[in-house]
């Protein structure tokens, strides 16, 4: 895992009625599950309240294996601010997956795949109005064969930034 930890099982802890096993990166972000109802999720970020999720625990843990999946692939494209109007172009041959809604990393968050590429939508959402950037998405597509995204390429006016190992 890369952008969450999941804690030791000597290191979750119930508390008020919830266990905390995974953070974010950062520490800031949290997921806990019910100790009377361990299918029962629940996310906050650190000193806020607790929400609980849309997703059941094996749901929630396979949702974010695939997240996981699209930032540790062998091949990443990525656009921080890709219009919305070529969308469209970028997720034609992938199909949504059905994960309940999250709010971290942002709320609106969605994953999409095909049999060789998963990516992944984040509204371009600031913490003020300010920065809100009405009209454009962070898209992050991966795959273990960089092949897998040349399409991207061909799709006019987004700028992708590559990783390949």
């Amino acid at each position: 895992m890369g952008m969450k930890r999941m804690l030791a099982p000597e290191e979750v802890k119930a508390e008020d009625g919830k266990a905390v096993f995974m953070e974010d990166a950062t520490g800031d972000w949290r997921w806990a599950f019910d100790t009377e109802n361990p299918n029962i999720t629940y996310d906050a970020e650190v000193y806020e309240e607790w929400e609980r999720t849309t997703e059941s625990l094996p749901q929630l843990i396979v949702h974010s294996a695939v997240q996981e999946a699209v930032f540790r692939a062998r091949a990443q494209y990525w656009c921080t601010q890709l219009e919305e109007q070529l969308l469209g172009d970028v997720l034609a041959p992938l199909e949504e997956v059905a994960f309940g809604d999250w709010r971290w990393p942002a709320p609106g968050y969605r994953i999409f795949m095909s049999e060789n590429v998963v990516a992944d939508v984040v509204p371009t959402r600031g913490r003020t109005t300010q920065e809100d950037r009405a009209g454009f998405v962070q898209v992050q597509a991966a795959s273990p064969d960089p092949r897998h995204l040349s399409y991207l390429d061909e799709i006019p006016g987004a700028q992708w930034r590559k990783s390949t190992s």
